[in-house]
């Protein structure tokens, strides 16, 4: 084993702890280094995917908006989302108008630094808050 796989297979583990300490229940694929789980909002349940990338020894968490987003909205679905984004401290809303789909990301690098389980933790707070604080302007 590499020394990427294995430091890619200690975050991967640190996040799964943190979702164990936290109660979260969650589906882990440990040959793709991936973990969905449900978190619920105050507007509804959004699904969280952690992955950790290997390759590029990036973690990545993305939760979509539970809404299509119709292509002929594109326009101003795109204009909330760059509003919302200059009001961000940490990750991003993206936009695919030709799915419709809009998600928000987080990403952070374990390229030479040591991530503890607090970045986790981190990670889904600042994600539920995002989600919580922006869903209902996304749909206006």
């Amino acid at each position: 084993m590499t020394i990427t796989a294995t430091k890619s297979w200690k975050n991967y583990l640190a996040l799964c702890n943190v979702l164990e300490r936290n109660d979260i229940i969650y589906d882990r694929d440990d040959r793709h280094l991936s973990v969905g789980c449900r978190i619920s909002g105050k507007d509804c349940e959004y699904c969280f995917r952690f992955s950790v990338e290997p390759s590029k020894m990036l973690i990545t968490l993305c939760v979509p908006v539970p809404r299509w987003f119709p292509q002929e909205q594109a326009r101003n679905t795109a204009l909330r989302i760059c509003k919302i984004n200059n009001d961000l401290t940490d990750g991003s809303f993206c936009y695919d108008p030709a799915l419709g789909l809009v998600y928000y990301k987080m990403t952070a690098s374990f390229y030479e630094s040591r991530i503890g389980e607090e970045l986790y933790e981190y990670m889904l707070s600042v994600a539920a808050d995002a989600m919580d604080e922006y869903y209902q302007k996304l749909l206006i």
